[in-house]
């Protein structure tokens, strides 16, 4: 038995080895089956997770894009008295190439008395304007006719694009001109997919055959060498992902590729690319964007791309840097012939198209910079503006599109001007700041905030507040001109000693620039010379308080006393704020704020701010011509009249302004249009030496000289007329008499029976007269 039984055991044995097998196996598959259905679960929220974040950001927050800021756009058109070389200097500016017929976007030619363009396409504040073909006709150097061409149809007025002079960079770093996909031309669109994806409308974000192809070549390789990526993993990539090469970043893409491909339209993905992609570095500056990218290689819009500047950027699209066309021209070169060739055998070009493609330069705009010529006192205001029509920092989300006012030619004048300091102004470390306005439409157009060839730093235009001297003048006699029954140009002024108590309870006297008093002087010949005396008394006798409050509704915004020291200009002033409140004395009494900014739009054209004028009547329109005048007289026979040195002293006005020891140095001038404000001086407040005639009177000379003059024209109020008055009484004379005689405008004046023209003589009454002629009568016929 004991035999039989050891068999039976072992047989026993062999048969529960299997079972023990099974079970095991099935624990293990269960395991396995139980870890894939955790990991299948995990991967569904991990899918649901990436999903969310595909959709957070595509929906609400796609982008990151900066403020461009632009110049005002020239307007051709024969009233604006536009000169040939300007014109041609505008072109020369926007990168406009001299070519022989001009035939596409960007270029012109010159003729006899005429210029040929190709103005490029621009959507401008107001709307879109395609690309056109004008020719310019001129006489006697100026702007006298527009002509579409070829049709020979007259414009009244055409206009080139305005000039890219400065940005507000976005967080990310990131610049980009976003474009709707309706604006990429259909050529651009057919060779990305050509070159990219041409599956792109068909697959669902991957391409599974790709993949597998790019990792047989990589591993064949031993390197990456193809990638297998479409144009949806590639936006995904770029938007959300890095750039490391390793598998979890490919199954990121993967997976978020497909979600948006199934959450959103293909034309939405395939816009989002057209605003994604990167083509370089402007210093700082990522370009991303066909937009921009068009800009930066181009100097044009998206719109207007020829063939073979589509080639380039399609090109440029599989390594910005290898194929960047300035610093690696050769490679950027064969990339484009290999895309052109490829458009051509797929039919998306003609062979004369794809011939004339590869004659091409590779780019026409040699500078490396995005911004040429950067201005950055003058976007210094455009700044401090923006923040308080848009502010918060949301608009990065679609960017922004600033129109300025800012003209190019007008600040480069002011530049050289402020540079120069017109060949006379020669103090070291002597400091200085420009502002120029149009005061009739509200708007300032160039800005210098130092003397210094570098416009960075401390801005003096807008942050050097300095006593502006007898600049108050004005307003003080502008506000006794408005009431003629008591003043009037030829009304007698004292120009005597006077002791006030000023701010501080110490008595003052002020006295006059030369250290003498005239007594009597006429209000015209006391403006004219810049009198001290004779403008306190007449401050002092209408209120320093009224001066202050006109100052206020003139635009100047910061708080300052009344004290009898204000008729001579104690209060500081930007030189901006000098231009404010000039500017309402010159647009006939009516102030309207000085803005640098046109309008705002999103980069998709959203408007987001239009500029409206507010205007505001401060003196009335007599007392702003009256001031006017004597202002024009200061100009031609007064303290400005140096300025004769520069340009015809005909068609300007102007005030010079010094201070105490003089520490500043101020001159405004201005035409039928420009207002001109200089200021010189030192940061630490020294005296210099210089007056308002020595100092900033040559800066503004040598701009007016190099800008040229559009003579004042005033058309005089109702009730006032000519008159003729002696300098030395202001009493009425005769039109014929000469010497020391004005010619005034004036509320009252009777011209004398009699051509008496020295009132300081005891002429014989007109009775008298009568009775003496009868008398010699008498005697000769002997009558009664």
């Amino acid at each position: 038995m004991t035999k039989a039984s050891k068999p039976k055991r072992a047989k026993r044995s062999n048969k529960q080895q299997p079972s023990q097998r099974r079970r095991w196996l099935r624990a293990m598959f269960t395991l396995f089956g139980k870890l894939m259905l955790i990991g299948l679960v995990v991967l569904a929220f991990y899918a649901v997770y990436l999903d969310g974040k595909v959709r957070e950001r595509f929906e609400a927050n796609r982008y990151q894009a900066p403020a461009l800021l632009y110049s005002r756009a020239m307007v051709l058109a024969p009233q604006e008295g536009l000169s040939y070389a300007r014109v041609k200097a505008e072109l020369q500016a926007l990168n406009y190439n001299a070519t022989a017929t001009a035939r596409g976007p960007g270029e012109y030619n010159e003729r006899e008395d005429s210029i040929l363009l190709h103005r490029r396409a621009f959507d401008f504040a107001d709307g879109f304007e395609p690309s056109q073909r004008l020719r310019l006709r001129f006489t006697d150097g100026r702007l006298a006719e527009v002509v579409a061409w070829p049709s020979q149809q007259v414009l009244p007025q055409a206009r080139l694009e305005p000039q890219l002079i400065g940005r507000f960079a976005a967080d990310s770093g990131e610049d980009r001109l976003l474009v709707s996909l309706s604006q990429v031309p259909d050529l651009l669109q057919d060779t990305l997919l050509l070159i990219e994806d041409q599956d792109f409308y068909q697959h669902l974000g991957v391409k599974p055959s790709a993949i597998a192809r790019a990792a047989v070549a990589n591993l064949r390789a031993g390197r990456t060498v193809q990638g297998g990526s479409t144009l949806t993993q590639q936006l995904v990539k770029n938007m959300y992902l890095t750039h490391d090469q390793n598998l979890w970043r490919k199954a990121n893409e993967a997976i978020m590729a497909l979600s948006l491909d199934y959450r959103f339209e293909k034309e939405a993905i395939l816009e989002a690319y057209f605003n994604e992609v990167y083509f370089g570095q402007d210093r700082g500056h990522a370009i991303h964007g066909v937009g921009l990218a068009a800009q930066y290689f181009f100097g044009k819009s998206v719109e207007d791309l020829s063939p073979a500047e589509i080639a380039l950027l399609v090109g440029m699209v599989k390594g910005p840097s290898l194929y960047d066309p300035r610093r690696r021209p050769e490679n950027a070169e064969r990339r484009r012939e290999l895309v052109l060739r490829l458009m051509f055998e797929n039919d998306l070009i003609s062979q004369v198209q794809y011939l004339a493609a590869l004659e091409d330069p590779l780019v026409r705009r040699q500078s490396t910079r995005l911004v040429l010529g950067e201005r950055p006192d003058y976007v210094d205001l455009v700044q401090r503006e923006l923040r308080q029509l848009v502010p918060g920092r949301e608009w990065q989300q679609t960017g922004l599109r600033v129109f300025t006012y800012y003209d190019p030619y007008v600040q480069q004048q002011a530049e050289l001007a402020m540079t120069s300091r017109g060949g006379r102004v020669n103090v070291a470390e002597l400091q200085g700041a420009m502002v120029i306005a149009d005061y009739t439409q509200g708007v300032v157009r160039a800005l210098v905030g130092n003397t210094a060839q570098t416009r960075a730093g401390f801005n003096r235009a807008l942050d050097a507040k300095r006593p502006i001297g007898s600049l108050v003048k004005p307003f003080t006699f502008a506000i006794a001109l408005e009431t003629p029954q008591d003043y009037r140009l030829e009304t007698m002024l004292d120009d005597s000693p006077l002791t006030l108590v000023n701010e501080l309870g110490v008595e003052w006297s002020p006295r006059n620039f030369d250290g003498e008093f005239k007594g009597p002087l006429t209000l015209y010949q006391s403006f004219l010379e810049s009198r001290n005396a004779p403008a306190v008394h007449l401050g002092m006798a209408i209120g320093p308080e009224r001066v202050r409050a006109r100052l206020y509704e003139s635009g100047f915004d910061e708080r300052t006393h009344a004290y009898p020291s204000l008729t001579l200009g104690s209060v500081d002033m930007s030189p901006l704020q000098v231009s404010q409140v000039y500017s309402t004395l010159l647009n006939q009494g009516v102030q309207q704020r000085l803005t640098s900014i046109e309008a705002v739009y999103t980069h998709w054209n959203q408007p987001l701010y239009q500029q409206q004028r507010q205007q505001q009547r401060v003196f009335s329109e007599a007392g702003a011509y009256l001031t006017n005048v004597a202002m024009q007289g200061v100009v031609r026979e007064g303290t400005g009249r140096t300025i004769a040195q520069y340009v015809s002293t005909s068609g300007l006005g102007g005030k010079t302004g010094s201070t105490n020891e003089l520490r500043d140095s101020w001159f405004v001038s201005y035409d039928q249009r420009y207002l001109v404000s200089v200021w010189l001086g030192q940061d630490d407040n020294s005296a210099m030496g210089l007056s308002g005639s020595a100092g900033a009177l040559p800066v503004a000379g040598d701009f007016w000289q190099r800008f040229g003059v559009d003579p004042i024209q005033r058309q005089r109020p109702e009730g006032i007329k000519d008159g003729a008055f002696d300098k030395r009484t202001g009493q009425p004379v005769s039109f014929a008499c000469a010497g020391e005689i004005y010619h005034l405008p004036t509320f009252e004046y009777t011209e004398p029976s009699r051509h008496y023209c020295d009132p300081t003589q005891d002429y014989p009454t007109e009775k008298e007269e009568d009775e003496e002629e009868r008398s010699w009568f008498q005697r000769m016929f002997g009558r009664g």
